[in-house]
């Protein structure tokens, strides 16, 4: 799934003419997905990728040609044995992809891209439809999720053509707990990773850290004047304010909002007094509170563990989006 929101959101202007190239098709070993988008202006510059970097570059000049014409273009790269030596490219990989290249301009009102970004930035889940068509100026409709939209009542919403489904899911909300110096590598890791960072400590002068600075917010609170309502709408929290009493406190009230991810910093007998304060157990909780946290790759810096956070986190984030099975799919009607 798209990872880089924020990314693609801070580029874009709804005054701007843009390309959105797609991967509607892929065959064998390819480095993204059906579904992953990449945004390239006027100038050039892209926003995202869809290889390695190896193909972008090349990305680019068919996207100035659509700029120019106004209509859609699909790609292919075989790159699968000796084929991609056709292209110069000497890439060796074993795989082909297919990559469609539609104009979203100011005149087609950039297909509803920005509907997209503002539910993503709001926290809704939808749909964006790409007719996949060469030589024309392209359909696209964003739909916003609901009870009703499945991939059997799609035909229903979607004129006759060949369409690529994307799911569109909210940008990952992390709620870190505690400002000390040993989150600064960890913030620094998340805004990379393209979640929207929100950092908690009742000491201002931590909170106002240079470190800081592009958090998507800062509260000061304290953890015993917090309640659920505070924890509530955070995919995940990670909780190292270094204090027992505080992180019992964040824990009950992550517990009541029903939050997906809770990361313990500690050890194991740590995390256990934290749940037997709250008549619990870690096989109660096992798929809910991660303690210790962080992946076991090794390393006892600050960036280490921080890399090991992030890591179960994304663990996390690809099981949820297998369970839920949000893969793009093409319909043809």
């Amino acid at each position: 799934m798209q990872e880089n929101w924020l990314q693609i959101a801070a580029d874009f202007s709804s005054e701007q003419n843009y390309v959105l190239a797609t991967i509607v098709a892929t065959k064998g070993s390819t480095y993204r997905k059906t579904g992953t988008m990449m945004l390239i202006s006027e100038q050039g510059q892209c926003t995202g990728l869809l290889s390695g970097g190896c193909l972008e570059a090349d990305i680019t000049l068919h996207a100035q040609e659509v700029l120019t014409n106004g209509k859609s273009k699909l790609l292919t790269y075989d790159l699968k044995a000796d084929a991609d030596l056709l292209w110069g490219l000497g890439l060796g990989c074993d795989g082909a992809i297919d990559i469609y290249l539609q104009p979203l301009t100011t005149l087609n009102s950039h297909l509803e891209f920005v509907l997209l970004l503002d539910a993503v930035q709001q926290g809704e889940s939808g749909y964006y439809c790409q007719q996949v068509t060469e030589n024309l100026a392209g359909q696209a409709k964003f739909i916003v999720a609901n009870s009703d939209i499945d991939r059997e009542n799609f035909q229903r919403e979607l004129p006759e053509g060949d369409w690529l489904i994307t799911p569109v899911t909210p940008i990952f909300s992390l709620l870190i707990c505690g400002a000390g110096p040993d989150v600064v590598p960890l913030v620094t890791m998340v805004e990379q990773l393209g979640w929207r960072v929100t950092l908690q400590d009742h000491r201002k002068a931590y909170l106002e850290q240079p470190a800081f600075s592009h958090c998507f917010a800062k509260r000061k609170l304290r953890a015993e004047q917090a309640s659920v309502i505070d924890y509530q709408g955070f995919d995940a929290i990670v909780v190292m304010t270094h204090n027992l009493n505080n992180d019992g406190e964040i824990l009950k009230h992550a517990l009541a909002a029903n939050i997906g991810y809770i990361g313990l910093l500690g050890p194991a007998g740590r995390r256990d007094k934290l749940l037997n304060a709250l008549s619990l157990t870690a096989s109660d909780v096992q798929q809910q509170v991660f303690g210790p946290i962080g992946l076991n790759i090794g390393g006892r810096s600050p960036q280490a563990i921080a890399l090991s956070i992030c890591a179960e986190i994304q663990q996390f984030i690809s099981h949820q989006q297998q369970s839920n099975k949000l893969k793009s799919w093409r319909i043809q009607q």
